[in-house]
């Protein structure tokens, strides 16, 4: 197995999580960080990408692979297992690897750092009935409320100049509540390496914007990325309406899938119940590996290598 660097044009058009397009990576570069695509080979074949995202701490170079690699539709369960059990031979330095599925996560000989998580995803190929018809009856119940209300929902690309405003109020929420997600740089870089990859989602009573929601574009397959509710706006069920919007006018384009983001009941049980009411199936994704070599493979060993960074308690 063996990782050939390769260029933003050679990417094939596979649906993968965000972390994984490209865009991404570019993003990244912009904002001043190292990111690198590789095609990933076995027995010479190409069977997929792999985007790593690089950083140094002093003399170590310290690798991250989010929710990768992407294969094609084509590869193999051994060419896949052949490939994530050399994974940790061909980086240089430290890699951390989070799988996008479980089964990538059980090949790839490696020690968990951290649980794996979930996330919801809503399926876009379906027609709008099934899409509804998946949805919590409280949740469906709201969304119905709100098409009565007399909301109007627009839609453009982002501008970011032109959406401080919104994006500030978003900001200031995300303080108050101390939730996490990208910084504010990132989009405006996203934006600027991508243009109308970024998608605004608004929902307005009379003149007053009362909500939005932003969706990160990377077809087939799209992001939501940050949103805000104002007191009217929770009041009248907006992001429902938000989201139901949004879901059809994706679909309407030929994208598959919205990716809601990781489910989180303990810290953002109220996020995580709107999440899975809305109809997005739930699907477990990778722990978040340290690939060993394979001297290192052995608990007792790892120990000695990492007593400070890995507590002994991790599974």
């Amino acid at each position: 197995m063996r990782l050939e660097e390769t260029s933003l044009g050679d990417w094939p058009a596979l649906p993968c999580a965000l972390q994984q397009h490209p865009c991404y990576g570019q993003t990244v570069r912009r904002m001043g960080g190292q990111a690198g695509i590789y095609r990933v080979v076995v027995g010479g074949e190409d069977i997929g990408r792999v985007q790593m995202l690089f950083r140094r701490f002093g003399p170590v170079r310290l690798g991250w692979v989010g929710r990768g690699p992407v294969w094609h539709p084509d590869a193999t369960e051994a060419d896949r297992r052949a490939a994530l059990s050399g994974l940790a031979g061909v980086v240089q330095g430290v890699a951390l690897v989070q799988p996008d599925c479980p089964a990538d996560a059980d090949w790839l000989r490696a020690r968990a750092l951290m649980t794996a998580p979930h996330v919801a995803e809503i399926d876009l190929t379906l027609p709008a009935e099934q899409r509804m018809a998946r949805q919590h009856g409280k949740w469906r119940n709201r969304l119905r409320k709100a098409q009565v209300t007399g909301l109007t929902i627009r839609h453009r690309p982002v501008d970011v100049a032109r959406d401080a405003e919104l994006l500030a109020r978003e900001a200031a929420q995300r303080k108050a509540r101390r939730y996490a997600a990208l910084p504010p740089a990132f989009l405006q870089h996203w934006v600027a390496h991508c243009p109308g990859a970024a998608r605004l989602f608004t929902a307005h009573a009379g003149t007053e914007t009362v909500a939005f929601m932003l969706f990160l574009l990377h077809a087939p397959v799209a992001t939501y990325h940050i949103g805000w509710s104002g007191d009217a706006g929770r009041s009248a069920s907006a992001h429902h309406l938000l989201l139901w919007q949004a879901s059809g006018w994706l679909t309407d384009r030929g994208f598959a899938r919205l990716d809601l983001g990781t489910v989180d009941t303990e810290s953002a049980p109220g996020l995580a119940r709107f999440k899975i009411g809305s109809g997005a199936r739930l699907r477990a994704i990778g722990p978040t590996l340290l690939p060993l070599p394979r001297f290192l493979r052995h608990p007792s060993a790892l120990a000695r290598a990492f007593p400070l960074a890995i507590p002994r308690n991790h599974s």
